[in-house]
């Protein structure tokens, strides 16, 4: 009976959680409605001079594209206001293709330069620092490797800035170049949609804070400077020094019907890579940033609260590993729950002591769980309320999208696992990890082309681990089944077939 009791102390501990992150998301969605495009008065009379930083490691395959986006923005928003720097930390031949990229546009007036450091010291944020110090523009507009920024985004962002001074980033919404490529790809986007078109929009709306994603945004170098410039303190310089900036009283712009279109993930290692990467990064951000954030009072209890849940929103994954391992262990010790009437015979026969009120107390554990259930379950299924909604936003068929939700559904559930090892690594550790870049491949079209490409990533050791976890799960049903505890299936029967698909797709994809 005291396990039994733990065991239940600890499935509604985690339901509870649960219950935050699900209603959260029909919070973000309400608030998501009330978006309204900001007002610019009106296009200022000289357009500032910009910076153009694009941080490059060992990404031969998409610089040319992201340069040709680049110098065609320019362009549009005037070659002699725009200085595109690379951030050039690669050590392949990727240095030799910059190079001769740029020779091509300097020859057409563009003004490009190229920052090469030695080292990869600080990563990204190093890069990105490195950076900051030789800018002498007040303005700085960053895109990573795989980004196709529209010709009229400088256009569409500056004006923002010039006219509110306050204004400290502005961010677009990212848009897909290979939403299409295969199922991965597919239901990555709605994965990516979700972030985008609910949660950013939503708390926007609501005034809450909110993120630099990265990429695809412009920053305000003096707001940068004053909140201590980019760190690489953790994995999510750009998460961090967000809150930074808007600590310090900045406000953050969400353009939703900017789109800077981005190559998603191909395969199951580099997705599980990114995710796992970011993961770790806003969880080690979380423990930095959360200690500034909540003795701030004035920034009222609603603000304070849903930071947490933004900062923290990938413990999701560890709660998720938890509460599948927790229905393996009470099914193989055979945890029955009793009905009303059977609790109610057997106080009758033993009385409310002894056995009698150890009795009464599963049936009042299992009052409790009645009251739950309604609530767990429309928890569970908010993300896919938020996914339709996404499609919805789009115009895009839920019928012909069916395929790439169940696939999104076996991915969130079987990735569990590895976002649950990156989120322990931000958590139980002060060590700075590498910043792992994902390869990208620049092909939209050949299903099998990324194979005859570099950048391929290793198979670790977790692809092992989810298939013990699919194993496991497997053994675990069949005890039920044979125990006739049939009520555990729906959680062991999907945890344990989108462990079983993670994993084989990490080994077909490696």
């Amino acid at each position: 009976m005291p396990i039994q009791s733990i065991f239940f102390v600890l499935s509604l501990i985690l339901t509870l959680l649960f219950f935050l992150y699900g209603f959260n998301h029909y919070y973000l969605l309400n608030q998501a409605r009330r978006y309204q495009l900001p007002i610019l008065i009106k296009s200022p009379d000289a357009y500032p001079a910009v910076s153009l930083h694009l941080p490059i490691y060992n990404e031969k395959y998409v610089v040319r594209r992201l340069l040709m986006a680049c110098t065609r923005m320019a362009e549009v928003y005037g070659i002699d206001r725009v200085n595109i720097l690379i951030l050039d930390d690669s050590d392949d031949d990727t240095v030799l293709e910059i190079d001769t990229i740029v020779d091509e546009y300097i020859k057409k007036h563009f003004h490009i330069e190229v920052l090469r450091r030695g080292n990869r010291q600080g990563y990204k944020a190093g890069a990105l620092q490195a950076a900051l110090e030789k800018t002498p523009e007040e303005f700085i507009a960053i895109f990573d490797a795989d980004f196709v920024p529209p010709a009229d985004f400088l256009v569409r962002t500056l004006p923002y800035l010039v006219q509110d001074e306050r204004l400290g980033i502005i961010q677009s919404r990212w848009g897909h170049l290979n939403r299409d490529f295969n199922f991965l790809t597919k239901a990555t986007a709605i994965l990516m949609d979700i972030h985008f078109i609910v949660e950013q929009t939503g708390r926007y709306a609501a005034g809450l804070f909110q993120n630099f994603n990265g990429s695809g945004g412009v920053l305000r170098k003096n707001a940068i400077l004053k909140a201590g410039g980019w760190q690489a303190d953790t994995l999510a310089e750009d998460l961090d020094l967000s809150y930074r900036i808007q600590l310090l009283g900045y406000r953050v712009l969400y353009l939703k019907d900017l789109q800077t279109p981005g190559e998603i993930p191909p395969t199951m290692p580099n997705h599980k890579q990114q995710q796992s990467r970011w993961a770790c990064g806003s969880l080690r951000a979380a423990r930095k940033i959360l200690p500034l954030v909540l003795p701030k009072r004035e920034l009222g209890f609603r603000q304070r609260f849903q930071s947490i849940i933004h900062l923290t929103g990938y413990l999701i994954h560890p709660l998720m590993t938890i509460s599948f391992v927790l229905t393996c262990i009470s099914t193989f010790v055979n945890f029955n729950s009793l009905t009303a009437t059977q609790t109610y015979l057997l106080i009758v026969k033993h009385g409310i002591t002894g056995s009698g009120l150890s009795v009464m107390i599963s049936f009042l554990q299992n009052m409790v769980w009645l009251f739950i259930v309604p609530l767990v379950f429309l928890c569970t299924i908010a993300p896919w309320v938020s996914a339709i909604e996404t499609l919805r936003v789009q115009k895009l068929s839920l019928s012909h999208n069916l395929a790439s939700l169940l696939v999104l559904y076996l991915v969130g559930f079987g990735t569990s696992l590895d976002n649950t090892l990156g989120a322990g690594r931000a958590l139980f550790s002060d060590r700075v990890y590498e910043w792992t870049r994902t390869p990208k491949y620049a092909d939209l079209k050949s299903q099998a082309g990324w194979r005859t490409k570099k950048y391929q990533i290793a198979l670790n050791y977790v692809w092992l681990l989810e298939l013990s976890f699919a194993c496991l799960g497997a053994l675990a049903i069949v005890h039920a089944i044979l125990d006739s505890n049939y009520a555990v299936l729906i959680v062991l029967v999907p945890f344990s077939i989108a462990y079983a698909f993670v994993s084989l797709l990490t080994i077909l994809q490696r």
